[in-house]
């Protein structure tokens, strides 16, 4: 907080008060009001976490170009929404401070113009969410290794091998980890997440812990793709990684806009 001071003469010999040496005026500037600062602090979240997912993603040649479509879009719907929901807040304060109309058709057009933002911004996000679901799905395939036909049987008869003495225990979730960051047969098998579906249900894992176990061996197999040799994996595996960046930017735009035309 600072002081702006207004001194109109330097006599200072002269009657306090008088012309030659008037009163010094101190005023001080207004603290920053903390919930707009907040507010404020949500929307350069927004592009924050939307530059750490640009930054983290890899949205060269060696991803497709549908699903670098897929998440680009699913970025500028995201971040479209601050400036909806800014743009709408301006003409709503310009609708109030026409003095040319009533007062009740001021808040008529400020409160449409409030209204539409918020259909665009729920259609926005929506939209988003849609692409980031297919995105995340279309990624992990890209980025998981793949089982060639020739060596389904004998990664079969290798992967009962090693987990059938850790069903029915806690164990299981462990090992299947550690096979998820294989890039070889027997990795490649756990990481087609149809088939570890039902090869989990076939040994009787009950489902809330088959849905964990799903979770972790796909979070392992994005990684390991993450860093892996091959270009293409490394770049599907990167971007999936990079889509929580922007599953923060969309919340962020959420609160945002919500504070922003309530």
């Amino acid at each position: 907080m600072t002081d702006n001071q207004t001194n109109l003469a330097s006599d200072t010999t002269a009657p306090v008060g008088s012309e030659a040496n008037p009163l010094v005026i101190s005023t001080r500037e207004a603290a920053p009001d903390a919930a707009d600062a907040a507010v404020t602090s949500l929307g350069n979240s927004v592009t924050t976490y939307e530059v750490a997912f640009r930054t983290s993603a890899d949205l060269s040649s060696d991803l497709p170009a549908d699903l670098r479509d897929l998440v680009s879009k699913a970025a500028s719907a995201v971040t479209g929404t601050v400036a909806t929901a800014q743009h709408a807040q301006v003409e709503a304060a310009r609708a109030r401070a026409d003095k040319t109309m009533y007062p009740e058709g001021r808040e008529l057009l400020a409160k449409a113009s409030l209204d539409g933002a918020r259909k665009k911004v729920d259609q926005a996000l929506d939209q988003a969410d849609t692409l980031m679901t297919v995105a995340d799905a279309s990624l992990y395939e890209a980025a998981r290794p793949r089982l060639a036909t020739e060596d389904a049987m004998p990664a079969r008869a290798d992967l009962n091998m090693l987990t059938q003495r850790h069903m029915g225990s806690g164990s299981l979730a462990d090992v299947l980890k550690g096979i998820a960051q294989r890039t070889d047969a027997v990795g490649a098998l756990v990481a087609d997440p149809t088939y570890l579906r039902d090869f989990l249900s076939a040994n009787g894992v009950e489902e809330k812990l088959s849905e964990a176990i799903q979770i972790i061996v796909r979070a392992e197999v994005t990684k390991t793709a993450a860093a892996s040799a091959d270009a293409q994996r490394a770049a599907a595996g990167k971007t999936s990684l990079a889509l929580t960046e922007l599953r923060k930017a969309r919340a962020a735009a959420a609160a945002y806009t919500r504070h922003k035309l309530g």
